[in-house]
């Protein structure tokens, strides 16, 4: 049995859930990928346990992604609960991966969907919960200005006609000071 964190409020009780959760073997057993494990740990050569591995990539990966514009938990195996399938999905990739194991056209297109949202999330397109236990020194990457304009060459809107910014006089030509114009 479960128990979850009760938190007082009011006169009734509400059910406190974390925003971030760490992701295990159990979690891909769970998602029904429990032969892939054991096909895996059964080919494993070496002292690394291939599914051990496979989770901190996917959980590498994501927490990468989540950076760039979200503070990351301090615990480095947890990821957002919204992202918890993605994380388990790229798992499970990893190790069909490396066992040789081909993907389902389903699976591929589910593939190509988890990475599309990770890009999104990456570019700041997407925010994800904010971390129960936020880590100060972990900030984002790159906070910036979520959709500024670019400053190469500064610039006022709307762009001044020619004849406001430099305003002719008798010579008809927008610097008076420049030589005449000569033909030969």
């Amino acid at each position: 049995m479960v128990r979850l964190p009760v938190r007082r409020q009011g006169i009734g009780f509400r059910l406190s859930m974390p925003n971030w959760t760490a992701i295990s073997a159990n979690d891909l057993k769970a998602a029904g990928y429990g032969s892939i494990l054991d096909r895996a740990q059964t080919k494993a050569v070496g002292g690394t346990d291939p599914v051990v591995f496979a989770i901190s990539s996917a959980v590498a990966r994501v927490r990468r992604a989540v950076q760039a514009a979200n503070a990351l938990d301090v615990d480095p195996t947890k990821v957002p609960v919204s992202l918890e399938a993605l994380t388990v999905r790229m798992a499970f990739y990893g190790l069909c991966e490396r066992i040789g194991f081909p993907l389902t056209e389903d699976q591929r297109d589910t593939k190509r969907n988890d990475n599309s949202d990770l890009n999104r999330i990456a570019d700041r397109k997407v925010r994800v919960e904010p971390a129960d236990n936020p880590d100060a020194n972990a900030g984002p990457v790159n906070p910036g200005m979520w959709n500024s304009e670019r400053k190469i060459i500064g610039r006022t809107h709307p762009i001044p006609a020619p004849g406001v910014q430099y305003p002719s006089g008798d010579s008809g030509y927008a610097n008076p000071d420049a030589p005449t114009d000569a033909t030969s």
